[in-house]
């Protein structure tokens, strides 16, 4: 409520929220999207589950506060992959009091999927619509197009077990169509170090949930009770209690 009666008195380009002990922050030029984001991860708990000690990998970073909830609830450290400019410049500022105060949070400007390479990333008015892998009726809300560094998923991947050694590593994929050729061109093996998946699919991938959910249950990864967020999947190699 106060960052809305600042908006309303004295707007600012940007504006924070206290997540625990760090800050988020709110464009004032993308108000309505920010605000839902932060809503939907920190209030509504979309991707509530246990982080502690564990290696959290964000695909689909936007501005950082999936980052922040995760540190937040114990997470040991947090590899964010973000390709677009202006979303990656919040994320930054997002993740700079942790990064000061010593918590491992590792930025990344670029896009993930199947291979290394590039791509045309498409830009749309509202920040968390930029896609590699747009809907056809995109076009009317698209500003731009920008070509981005690919990393491939298998990558991404060892440099989390890398870090984790024998902890738990959390994967969250929001990729806006992108997760298909993340997860399906991505060999069962790199598959097998990673405890816990969480992932949007959209309406318009190439794949389905239950084409995701059989491919990765060939490398252990089986489905975990859902809570109201029945949008998210969500894969777990805990035992289910």
């Amino acid at each position: 409520m106060a960052t809305a009666v600042r908006r309303r008195v004295r707007p600012a380009p940007v504006y924070f929220v206290r997540v625990g002990t760090g800050r988020a922050p709110i464009s004032h030029a993308d108000y309505g999207v920010d605000w839902e984001t932060m809503r939907t991860i920190v209030v509504d708990r979309a991707y509530a589950l246990d982080y502690r000690d564990a290696v959290v990998v964000d695909v689909g970073a936007h501005k950082g506060c999936f980052g922040a909830f995760a540190l937040e609830q114990g997470a040991r450290a947090v590899l964010s992959f973000e390709p677009e400019p202006t979303n990656f410049d919040f994320l930054e500022l997002c993740a700079a009091p942790y990064r000061q105060s010593g918590r491992d949070w590792r930025l990344h400007r670029v896009a993930v999927g199947g291979t290394d390479g590039s791509a045309e990333l498409h830009v749309m008015a509202a920040s968390w619509g930029h896609a590699l892998t747009p809907p056809e009726e995109s076009g009317r809300y698209q500003v731009g197009v920008e070509r981005v560094r690919v990393v491939a998923m298998t990558d991404v991947l060892a440099e989390a077990a890398q870090i984790a050694r024998t902890g738990p590593i959390v994967v969250k994929v929001n990729a806006e169509g992108a997760e298909c050729s993340i997860v399906l061109e991505t060999p069962f093996a790199s598959w097998e170090s990673v405890t816990e998946f969480l992932a949007e699919v959209h309406s318009w991938a190439a794949c389905t949930a239950d084409e995701l959910t059989a491919y990765l249950s060939q490398a252990g990864l089986l489905v975990a009770p859902q809570d109201e967020a029945d949008w998210v999947l969500r894969l777990s190699r805990r035992p289910v209690s």
